[in-house]
Protein backbone atom coordinates (compact mmCIF):
# COMPACT_ATOMS: atom_id res chain seq x y z
CA UNK A 1 0.00 0.00 0.00
CA UNK A 2 1.77 3.78 -0.77
CA UNK A 3 0.02 7.10 -0.56
CA UNK A 4 0.01 9.30 -3.40
CA UNK A 5 -0.91 12.76 -4.26
CA UNK A 6 -3.39 13.58 -7.02
CA UNK A 7 -3.70 16.45 -8.96
CA UNK A 8 -6.56 16.93 -11.28
CA UNK A 9 -7.64 13.68 -10.50
CA UNK A 10 -4.71 12.05 -11.83
CA UNK A 11 -1.41 10.47 -9.96
CA UNK A 12 1.29 12.97 -9.67
CA UNK A 13 3.08 11.20 -6.93
CA UNK A 14 2.72 8.28 -4.89
CA UNK A 15 5.34 7.00 -1.15
CA UNK A 16 5.42 3.28 -0.65
CA UNK A 17 4.36 2.79 3.40
CA UNK A 18 2.03 2.87 5.47
CA UNK A 19 3.01 5.61 7.86
CA UNK A 20 3.70 8.96 6.84
CA UNK A 21 4.08 12.52 7.95
CA UNK A 22 2.13 15.89 6.35
CA UNK A 23 3.95 19.03 7.11
CA UNK A 24 3.51 22.64 6.68
CA UNK A 25 4.15 25.91 7.68
CA UNK A 26 1.04 28.09 8.80
CA UNK A 27 0.08 30.99 6.70
CA UNK A 28 -0.14 33.99 9.61
CA UNK A 29 1.76 32.84 12.18
CA UNK A 30 4.88 31.04 9.95
CA UNK A 31 4.55 27.98 12.53
CA UNK A 32 5.64 24.56 11.63
CA UNK A 33 2.75 22.02 11.80
CA UNK A 34 2.96 18.21 11.64
CA UNK A 35 0.44 15.56 11.21
CA UNK A 36 0.90 11.75 11.27
CA UNK A 37 -1.19 9.47 9.07
CA UNK A 38 -1.06 5.56 9.21
CA UNK A 39 -3.24 3.72 5.86
CA UNK A 40 -5.62 1.40 7.20
CA UNK A 41 -8.28 -0.21 5.18
CA UNK A 42 -8.04 2.25 2.63
CA UNK A 43 -8.28 5.12 4.54
CA UNK A 44 -5.95 7.43 5.86
CA UNK A 45 -6.32 7.37 10.03
CA UNK A 46 -4.62 10.78 11.96
CA UNK A 47 -2.14 9.01 14.48
CA UNK A 48 -0.77 12.48 15.85
CA UNK A 49 -0.42 16.03 15.63
CA UNK A 50 3.28 18.09 16.40
CA UNK A 51 2.36 22.12 16.23
CA UNK A 52 5.46 24.20 17.20
CA UNK A 53 3.96 26.95 19.35
CA UNK A 54 0.75 28.42 19.49
CA UNK A 55 -1.39 31.59 17.95
CA UNK A 56 -3.83 32.79 16.07
CA UNK A 57 -5.70 29.50 14.05
CA UNK A 58 -3.46 27.23 16.12
CA UNK A 59 -5.15 25.69 19.44
CA UNK A 60 -3.54 22.46 20.36
CA UNK A 61 -5.53 20.25 22.36
CA UNK A 62 -6.36 20.36 25.75
CA UNK A 63 -4.27 16.77 25.91
CA UNK A 64 -1.16 18.51 24.34
CA UNK A 65 2.18 18.13 25.87
CA UNK A 66 5.13 20.95 25.33
CA UNK A 67 8.07 19.46 24.44
CA UNK A 68 11.15 21.23 23.26
CA UNK A 69 8.82 23.60 21.80
CA UNK A 70 6.89 21.49 19.81
CA UNK A 71 2.79 20.54 21.38
CA UNK A 72 2.59 17.59 20.84
CA UNK A 73 -0.93 15.47 20.52
CA UNK A 74 -3.06 12.49 19.55
CA UNK A 75 -6.85 12.46 18.55
CA UNK A 76 -9.03 11.90 21.13
CA UNK A 77 -11.47 10.27 18.54
CA UNK A 78 -10.53 8.42 15.25
CA UNK A 79 -10.11 10.71 12.50
CA UNK A 80 -10.68 8.26 9.50
CA UNK A 81 -10.60 9.75 6.04
CA UNK A 82 -10.87 8.44 2.64
CA UNK A 83 -8.52 11.41 1.11
CA UNK A 84 -6.96 14.84 2.01
CA UNK A 85 -7.72 17.67 -0.12
CA UNK A 86 -5.27 20.46 0.40
CA UNK A 87 -5.27 24.09 -0.91
CA UNK A 88 -2.19 25.13 -2.85
CA UNK A 89 -1.87 28.81 -1.69
CA UNK A 90 1.08 31.21 -2.31
CA UNK A 91 0.07 32.83 1.32
CA UNK A 92 2.58 30.21 3.47
CA UNK A 93 6.38 30.66 3.02
CA UNK A 94 6.89 27.21 2.03
CA UNK A 95 5.30 24.11 0.71
CA UNK A 96 3.03 21.19 2.09
CA UNK A 97 5.77 18.39 2.45
CA UNK A 98 4.64 14.31 2.67
CA UNK A 99 7.00 11.91 3.83
CA UNK A 100 7.24 8.42 4.41
CA UNK A 101 7.69 7.16 8.12
CA UNK A 102 9.79 4.22 9.19
CA UNK A 103 7.15 2.12 11.21
CA UNK A 104 9.26 1.70 14.47
CA UNK A 105 11.38 4.84 14.52
CA UNK A 106 9.36 7.26 12.80
CA UNK A 107 12.38 8.36 10.88
CA UNK A 108 11.87 10.48 7.88
CA UNK A 109 12.37 8.50 4.36
CA UNK A 110 11.47 9.37 1.13
CA UNK A 111 9.53 12.75 0.42
CA UNK A 112 7.64 14.30 -1.57
CA UNK A 113 8.03 18.25 -1.62
CA UNK A 114 4.95 20.11 -3.17
CA UNK A 115 7.14 22.92 -4.81
CA UNK A 116 8.03 20.57 -7.46
CA UNK A 117 4.31 20.94 -8.45
CA UNK A 118 4.75 24.90 -9.00
CA UNK A 119 4.76 25.21 -13.06
CA UNK A 120 1.87 23.23 -13.10
CA UNK A 121 -0.86 26.13 -12.15
CA UNK A 122 -2.09 23.78 -9.37
CA UNK A 123 -4.94 25.19 -7.38
CA UNK A 124 -5.84 22.23 -4.85
CA UNK A 125 -3.73 18.87 -4.15
CA UNK A 126 -5.79 15.64 -3.15
CA UNK A 127 -3.69 12.91 -1.17
CA UNK A 128 -5.20 9.72 -0.67
CA UNK A 129 -4.47 5.58 -0.11
CA UNK A 130 -3.06 3.46 -3.37
CA UNK A 131 -3.03 -0.53 -3.75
Amino acid sequence: MSVCVFIAGKSAACLAGLLFSLSWTHSIEKTKWIEHWQVQNEQLVLQETFVKGSGAGIDPAPTAVLEAGWYRWKPLQTVELSSLSLANSELTPDNWMLCALDSVTHETGECIDFAKFEDRGVESFTIKPCP
